[in-house]
């Protein structure tokens, strides 16, 4: 939900924390002052949740429908916010840890650490990229340095100052991480112009660059999470929550930040996130009231979530893309012929249908680009589903490389993936493939795909608003010795070139250009199977309020869940 994005509930302003602190936050091409308007104006509208204009007043159901795909619908909140309380979360894997340079982190991940840290930025409602922690992020003329200015008097849960030399130790041991070095390919150096402010110097133009900071890289750790590896299991961060315990594979806990920069929250005593790998026991735990959240992607469960006009909903129709990922450095998937094979075996449009329950399952997808994106391209040139092709493409690779289209298929291991996984083997199978299906838990399957030990996997991944922000995942600078952000390790110089046009562009319409370029090369060269495109429900008990539309982390992105921090209950 890797993954895996808030603001708006469609309250009225009074009932709603105030986004806008402090006032001048600033981010972007624009002179500095209008600059300073629009990111108080769009963080307003982020909390109050609307989306086109008028706010609406509060009914027993309330929807929104901001861009891009989010909606809230299901009981609408009731009075102001009260203090108070604990959440039970329930969510489907264990990160393993929290040190944001040593795990990659999936939606869970997410999930937690936003409880604990904070981002220097966050997204709006237009998937735009805006200050959240730091004050303001502004660029040079060209966009090839970027000033981060950090507020006053914010503290780590331990004491310690949130401060440029903070900063720039967590972005220094980013490009350092064999997990998250790669998205930062473009910097030549970080440095501290003054204990308030950090100059990030790239060695190109990037004009959205603050997008990175939405993700992963994003997250601030306290000076001492960097120094001990121990403290991944003890985070220390600046965000709503401080960490209270671990229990592995079954809880982390996190009590009130009374101390918190944003005033006033967060609402909540505590929160605990209970690890609930079995999505059906999660399930039954939420309608039971043993949990107060819970998140899905599983099509039976968001139709019947849907179906229960007591549970508070936010959907997400424009998330992750749902894949196989083939690596293409070792055999069979550096022939192209395999790939093409694969591609022609895999019928995703009969899966969806199959898996669909009353309107629920994932959408038709093509390519990492979703509709209304740039780069989103209807007829790409992908293959479509054609056994007959694909027989033939098997037989013409056996017959040029000696050897059997045999390959090892990893999922993650619960019953749902795995009776996918029986279906596109048994594709495969009738094409002429032999194919072996193996099974790791979710925290491990990202770390075998991460390091190349895999010849094809499933996965979940490209939910950013902007591709500039996945981008690093296609790159060819993004293929390490040992951990690879780009999983196919797929090499494409050309595009690689398209890539950085189309981060520096400025234009509309000429990055759509260049992003249609990168689309249709993904198209021909198959390094990844398309099944389709995720939708994404978090689902509430009626007594929890400030859940919003998909927009700044709730759902769609990979990266910060900054609404963690807005959650309240009523009595």
């Amino acid at each position: 939900m890797g993954g895996s994005t808030t603001s708006g509930s469609g309250r009225s302003d009074e009932s709603r924390h105030d986004m806008s602190h402090p006032p001048t936050r600033s981010i972007g091409r624009p002179s500095r002052v209008a600059w300073c308007a629009v990111v108080a104006v769009a963080l307003v509208a982020s909390a109050c949740g609307s989306s086109d204009g008028d706010a609406t007043a509060p009914d027993s159901t309330t929807t929104i429908v901001p861009s891009r795909g989010g909606r809230v619908s299901g009981p609408a909140d009731g009075g102001p916010p009260i203090a108070g309380g604990r959440v039970p979360f329930g969510i489907e894997a264990e990160p393993g840890g929290l040190d944001t340079t040593r795990y990659a982190f999936s939606n869970a991940g997410h999930v937690i650490a936003s409880a604990v840290f904070d981002p220097l930025a966050t997204l709006d409602a237009d998937g735009n990229a805006v200050p959240y922690l730091a004050s303001a992020i502004e660029p040079n003329d060209d966009n090839t340095v970027w000033t981060i200015t950090l507020p006053d008097g914010v503290e780590f849960h331990d004491g310690t100052s949130l401060d440029a030399a903070a900063v720039v130790a967590n972005l220094e041991a980013y490009r350092l991480s064999s997990i998250t070095g790669a998205a930062l390919f473009a910097i030549e150096s970080v440095a501290e112009a003054d204990p308030s402010t950090v100059t990030v110097t790239l060695d190109r133009p990037y004009a959205r660059f603050p997008l990175l900071l939405t993700t992963q890289i994003g997250y601030v750790m306290a000076p001492v999470m960097i120094d001990d590896p121990a403290y991944s299991l003890k985070p220390v961060g600046t965000g709503p929550f401080v960490f209270a315990s671990h229990d592995p594979d079954e809880q982390w806990s996190f009590t009130r930040n009374t101390s918190y920069w944003r005033d006033g929250l967060p609402y909540l005593d505590a929160i605990d996130f209970e690890i609930v790998q079995d999505a059906s026991q999660r399930l039954e735990m939420f309608t039971a009231g043993d949990l107060d959240m819970m998140y899905t992607e599983r099509p039976a469960q968001i139709a019947l979530l849907r179906a229960d006009p007591d549970v508070k909903r936010v959907e997400y129709d424009l998330g992750d893309e749902t894949m196989s990922v083939l690596n293409t450095s070792k055999a069979p998937f550096d022939n192209l012929l395999a790939r093409q094979a694969v591609a022609y075996a895999t019928d995703a449009a009969s899966w969806r249908a199959d898996t669909a329950v009353d309107g629920a399952g994932d959408l038709p997808s093509n390519g990492p680009f979703s509709p209304g994106q740039p780069g989103y391209v209807e007829n790409n040139g992908y293959p479509e589903f054609d056994m007959a092709k694909a027989k033939e493409l098997v037989a013409q690779y056996e017959a040029e490389t000696g050897q059997p289209l045999a390959f090892a298929f990893a999922n993650q291991a619960d019953v749902d993936t795995l009776r996918d996984a029986n279906y596109f083997a048994s594709l495969y199978t009738e094409a002429g493939m032999d194919v072996e299906i193996t099974s790791v838990p979710q925290v491990n399957l990202v770390a075998t795909i991460a390091t190349g030990n895999y010849q094809m996997g499933r996965f979940r991944l490209f939910n950013q608003p902007d591709p500039d922000a996945d981008s690093h995942f296609w790159r060819s600078e993004s293929i390490g010795d040992l951990v690879s952000l780009n999983f196919p390790r797929y090499v494409n110089t050309d595009m690689d070139a398209t890539i950085d046009a189309a981060m520096a562009s400025e234009d509309p319409v000429e990055r759509d250009r260049l992003y249609q370029e990168v689309n249709r090369a993904l198209a021909a060269d198959v390094p990844y199977i398309w099944l389709g495109q995720m939708v994404w429900l978090l689902a509430a008990n009626p007594r929890v309020n400030g859940i919003g539309p998909a927009a700044n982390g709730s759902l769609q992105t990979v990266g910060a869940k900054t609404w963690i921090a807005e959650l309240w209950l009523s009595r």
